[in-house]
């Protein structure tokens, strides 16, 4: 999808929805992350992002969360959920990674469109198979399968 048609399809969405979730597959030297545009400015809820999923898995487990924000829950630090086998918590995005990182360039383009800056963030973690979530920023053991974008 060109990047044009990719803008206007996330404004549709946020027009129709009130958010849109566009899931990024990453190049083969990264790994693919979905992040949600517009929960902040429709739902005052902090932004999402999911880093390290298959970007169709990670753009449907926000989906859902975004469903779940919908009905009127609401997620904040340290909170934990699930989706399926997969056990979820919660991490404030650090502002440094909101205002200057390529995780949100779309986001950022789009509400600069409105006036906004880039928003609160919570950061999904996922789990692995040891039921272990990244700890710290920089760890080698995640970086290469969830970098922790959250404030220490």
């Amino acid at each position: 999808m060109k990047s044009f048609d990719l803008v206007a399809a996330c404004v549709a969405d946020m027009e129709e929805v009130g958010y849109s979730v566009p899931a990024i597959e990453a190049d083969t030297s990264d790994c693919d992350w979905s992040y949600t545009i517009g929960l902040h400015r429709t739902f005052d809820h902090p932004e999402l992002i999911l880093i390290g999923l298959d970007a169709p898995l990670a753009g449907a487990v926000l989906e859902y969360l975004c469903q779940q924000v919908v009905d009127g829950v609401e997620f904040a630090p340290s909170s934990a959920t699930g989706f399926g086998p997969l056990r979820l918590r919660f991490r404030t995005v650090d502002g440094i990674f909101r205002s200057h990182s390529e995780w949100f360039g779309l986001g950022r383009e789009l509400l600069a469109r409105y006036g906004e800056a880039w928003p609160p963030t919570l950061q999904v973690l996922w789990a692995d198979r040891d039921g272990d979530y990244p700890v710290r920023p920089g760890d080698p053991s995640w970086m290469l399968r969830q970098p922790l974008l959250a404030e220490i």
